[in-house]
């Protein structure tokens, strides 16, 4: 089974929405908001694809305050390629890039109950061999949905590659 990984392009926002939709964990977005992820963001966000279809991808962002910290907003991989190491690949070949040599964090938020993102991201702080601490960040009563649970904010770092 061979893996691209690669930058997102236009075209892959609506394979990128389709796969959010099978992910029932994840929250979806507007195809707009993969358009731009596509565009304003392909630098620090990443697609994987098997026989021309997108089968993973991860939108990311630098905190516009802090230079030195990513964004990991969202981490999707198609159900039937999980368990690969895929999400772990994916963020490594984010960090390797030499754009992005100045990041020192990674922030991501986490809803409890999502115990895949909770691993991956504790994962990526044992492969970067640096610290990983969980604060409260985004109350339950602050969604509109009044099922979407609090998501906690991972911080890691900081990282040096």
């Amino acid at each position: 089974m061979k893996i691209i990984f690669r930058e997102p392009v236009i075209k892959d926002s609506i394979q990128m929405h389709k796969l959010v939709i099978k992910c029932e964990s994840l929250d979806l977005n507007s195809q707009y908001s993969y358009m731009l992820i596509c565009t304003h963001f392909k630098k620090t966000s990443i697609v994987c694809e098997s026989k021309g279809k997108v089968i993973g991808f991860i939108s990311a962002y630098i905190l516009p305050d802090r230079q030195n910290t990513i964004f990991i907003w969202q981490v999707a991989v198609d159900s039937s390629y999980r368990g690969n190491g895929i999400a772990l690949k994916m963020l490594s070949s984010i960090l390797s890039r030499k754009e992005l040599s100045d990041i020192k964090y990674i922030h991501a938020t986490i809803s409890p109950s999502n115990i895949a993102s909770r691993n991956l991201f504790k994962k990526l702080a044992l492969y970067l061999n640096t610290s990983i601490r969980v604060n409260k960040f985004l109350k339950k009563e602050l969604f509109i949905n009044e099922s979407h649970e609090e998501e906690e904010l991972y911080q890691i770092g900081p990282i040096n590659l």
